[in-house]
């Protein structure tokens, strides 16, 4: 149960790394990007573009899959 919940977390994970990227790389994607960095620039807040945060959740899930499954030792 242990190497399924693993490897659908490292499936997952690759998923949103995908989807990140094609985000990033879209016109959806540019448009979220200026317009945080000009809110950053207007109130000085922290505007995370979505692409950036599929990035991360993918991140998250890599990592714990490939420690689930013992690919990196604690």
């Amino acid at each position: 149960m242990k190497i399924l919940i693993s490897l659908a977390a490292l499936a997952c994970g690759g998923w949103l790394l995908y989807l990140g990227y094609e985000r990033q790389q879209s016109l959806a994607g540019k448009a979220d990007s200026s317009l945080s960095r000009l809110g950053q620039k207007i109130d000085g807040g922290d505007h995370t573009p979505t692409h950036v945060k599929y990035f991360i959740a993918g991140a998250v899930l890599v990592a714990g899959g490939t420690i689930g499954l013992g690919v990196v030792r604690k």
